[in-house]
């Protein structure tokens, strides 16, 4: 017969089990499919740092004022990021960084140096980011430059730190800072200071300048604005390849066209995964589509100019719903781009809604028109500097 265990032995067992339970580090699974439809379309080297930040969200607080994922849906006041969890405000700020990197030349070249109000590049930097920044500052530009590589760096120090990523999450995200860039970016420095002073092995990263826009003259055409992002998207493409081969980046770059990966290449990078990419980052100019909801029976109201940017996206992304907020007390509605309508979530009620056509304006400045963007598409094809779709037998 077993003789029992002391007391204290149980007592002991039962503490680790509840410290296993609580306390600890291990991350649980998650995979790019796990991310809301929007974010699985930013560049490759945001979404990793986003499923990575995925494994540790119980770690972090989890997800508590948002139904499903944390998105962006307007700036967020330091005291209301006080009732946030860690997760929600280092993924928000990480999703804000990557549409800061995607819009950064757009934002720049609207940045005047004035305040928010009078300054059209930090408002749209505000728009698309959840963030603002004090742009009368020195120092504006370069921060806009510098913000989105400094959070690609500090994650790439952090794999390769003895604290892991869960270390990065902790200690270069701070949810009590001030919450414009400036504040954000704080935290972010100091854990790159203090991690390069110990960081060492090869940088699998790829240059910066490798997979950022650069900028273009005044009334470049269409062709160059193509060009250029086609550039990049090769680059990100590349970078992603090299993950999956476990390559160095260089290294892929002078393989990816060999004739024994060509093919594996261009399934990841065709006409078709190129034009959507430009859709959805906003470079195909959509001014002339409008969406309006129903008012009553016999009337339609349009949709403020923000709110139709986003309905707008998700459709050109291929979304069949997408999320959003207006009226005075930013009420959210749930857009059914299939079924066209407007869903309350509280109610269940639904109205109509419809697109329209306004006449076309000229495409804004880093835009072209959905026909310039074929024609240069055919053109980069036939010159075999982009694979077309590959064949599915």
């Amino acid at each position: 017969r077993a003789t029992p265990a002391p007391p204290w032995e149980a007592m002991f067992s039962l503490s680790k089990l509840f410290e296993s339970a609580f306390f600890s580090t291990t991350p649980g699974a998650a995979a790019i499919t796990d991310l809301p439809e929007e974010d699985q379309r930013l560049p490759p080297f945001f979404t990793e740092i986003l499923v990575e930040l995925l494994r540790y969200k119980s770690h972090l607080g989890g997800v508590h004022n948002f139904e499903h994922m944390p998105r962006i849906e307007r700036k967020v006041t330091k005291e209301a990021f006080k009732g946030f969890t860690d997760f929600e405000y280092a993924y928000l700020t990480v999703i804000g960084l990557a549409n800061l990197h995607v819009k950064s030349e757009e934002i720049v070249s609207k940045s005047n140096g004035k305040v928010y109000k009078e300054n059209p590049g930090v408002q749209l930097l505000e728009f698309t980011s959840g963030m603002t920044m004090h742009g009368d500052r020195p120092g504006a530009i370069a921060l806009l430059r510098s913000a989105p590589t400094s959070l690609l760096e500090g994650f790439r120090l952090a794999k390769r730190s003895k604290r892991g990523t869960l270390g990065f999450f902790k200690d270069g995200f701070d949810r009590t800072a001030d919450p414009c860039l400036e504040g954000r970016m704080g935290r972010l420095l100091s854990y790159l200071e203090k991690e390069s002073m110990v960081a060492s092995g090869k940088v699998s990263m790829p240059p910066w300048e490798d997979v950022s826009l650069q900028p273009l003259r005044e009334g470049a055409p269409p062709m160059d604005i193509v060009g250029e992002h086609l550039r990049v998207f090769v680059n990100e493409c590349t970078w992603t390849w090299a993950q999956a081969k476990k390559m160095e980046y260089e290294a892929a770059k002078a393989a990816r066209g060999e004739d024994e990966h060509a093919a594996e290449f261009a399934n990841l990078c065709n006409e078709s995964t190129f034009t959507d990419a430009l859709k959805a980052r906003g470079v195909v100019a959509t001014e002339g589509v409008h969406w309006e909801c129903a008012a009553d029976r016999a009337s339609f109201s349009p949709y403020e100019a923000s709110v139709n940017a986003v309905i707008e996206r998700a459709r050109q992304q291929g979304l069949s719903q997408v999320e959003i907020r207006q009226g005075p007390k930013s009420w959210k509605y749930v857009i059914d781009i299939r079924r066209f309508v407007q869903i309350n979530p509280q109610t269940k009620k639904e109205r109509p809604i419809r697109m329209g056509r306004a006449k076309e304006k000229p495409p804004g400045k880093g835009q072209v028109s959905l026909k310039d963007l074929e024609e240069a598409v055919r053109f980069f094809v036939s010159m075999d500097t982009l694979a077309p779709v590959p064949h599915v037998d």
